[in-house]
């Protein structure tokens, strides 16, 4: 699939700006398998890129501006390095390249104007990382064209203060530490504390992978992700401790519910990272799809950071046959479902959760098989 990409992501260049492309960077997408909203107090999660792509291209300019095309968004527009705009709403998507190129400008990357094209098949808004997969195809790219790399941690942490900065999301590391450094074949049992991560081996031919796109749009810019975040931290400052290291005995003196509900929900996501990594390397499948059903409760009802909809698919996909756990993923407030199921099963079970979910919204949704990929990388040309 990604040579046929990078193919299409070249013939994009040259139809668009009437010269090839010089460079070509692609990017995956990720989904979490378990450990949402942990990653900004230290915590576990275990996310894996998956095998949906944001490629970008770039060939040398002939002005004083970059000229960039994006695709997805059909639209074109001359970028300068900079500092961030005013957002009255959302980020933009250029909003994502001008801050990658001016944070590498800062560090000593002598960017010189580029024709630069962005092509993708990762849907946009899904909770599939789509920016953290921009972010880290344009570094990666801007390496290509600089002729020198930086650190994989250094390139993370650039991308997550792209988007503190240029998006205004107070995201922790989590997105872009999968994108960055995913391997195929393999979970990240990541620490987000120390920043660091161990590979779990996808084991044996009896489990596969299924997201399912709400299409219910989310916008971590607004107030809910920003708000659960300073709730966090708010639990942490009474505590006295992270809640990394924070008990449920500890979290249950906690006198306000909010945030006791929320405290609990990062200590008790944190144990349950730890059992699905266990379950996964024993092959122990029904516990871990049972670690992601207690997941999506604790989201649900603790975190309070999914929706009618995403809690409407969650239980059509738990009922199917074959479907060993299913849970939202990423931020929350829409986006989508990942389902761990029987590999006999997935085309049974996607008619099955399509049907079902269109009846009960109105929506109409297609179930995603993927595979667990390589991180960012710059390719050859």
């Amino acid at each position: 699939m990604l040579n046929e990409l990078i193919d299409d992501a070249k013939a994009l260049h040259l139809k668009q700006f009437g010269v090839a492309a010089t460079w070509v960077a692609s990017a995956p997408g990720r989904v979490n398998l378990i450990g949402d909203h942990t990653d900004y107090t230290g915590g576990f999660a275990m996310p894996f890129a998956i095998d949906r792509y944001t490629l970008v291209t770039a060939s040398l300019g002939d002005s004083k501006v970059h000229q960039v095309y994006s695709e997805f968004a059909g639209e074109q527009v001359d970028l300068v390095a900079g500092p961030p705009r005013e957002l009255t709403g959302g980020a933009a998507w250029h909003d994502y390249v001008v801050g990658v190129i001016t944070l590498m400008s800062g560090i000593g990357f002598e960017v010189p104007p580029l024709r630069i094209s962005i092509y993708s098949n990762l849907p946009v808004g899904s909770g599939l990382s789509s920016s953290a997969s921009l972010e880290l195809a344009v570094a990666s790219l801007i390496e290509g064209v600089c002729g020198k790399t930086i650190d994989a941690t250094q390139k993370m942490l650039l991308c997550q203060q792209v988007e503190h900065e240029y998006a205004l999301v107070p995201c922790g590391l989590m997105d872009q530490f999968a994108v960055c450094a995913g391997q195929q074949d393999h979970l990240l049992q990541l620490d987000c504390l120390a920043q660091t991560a161990e590979m779990v081996a996808i084991v044996g031919e009896d489990v596969r992978f299924l997201i399912i796109d709400s299409q219910v749009r989310h916008q971590h810019s607004g107030g809910g992700y920003t708000q659960r975040r300073d709730e966090c931290f708010a639990a942490q400052e009474i505590l006295g401790s992270s809640l990394r290291d924070a008990t449920e005995q500890s979290v249950a003196l906690l006198e306000d519910k909010t945030l006791r509900e929320r405290a609990r929900h990062v200590v008790s996501e944190n144990a349950r990272v730890a059992t699905l990594a266990g379950a996964m390397r024993s092959a122990n499948y029904s516990l871990a799809g049972e670690a992601m059903n207690l997941s999506h409760q604790s989201l649900r009802d603790d975190f309070a950071v999914s929706c009618t909809q995403v809690d409407q698919l969650v239980a059509i996909a738990q009922q199917q046959p074959g479907v060993y756990g299913a849970r939202m993923t990423g931020g929350g407030f829409g986006g989508s479902v990942v389902a761990m199921v029987k590999p006999a099963e997935v085309d049974a079970i996607s008619q099955a959760i399509t049907a079902a979910y269109e009846q009960a919204t109105g929506l109409s949704t297609q179930p995603l098989l993927v595979v667990a990929v390589t991180g960012a990388q710059l390719h050859s040309n």
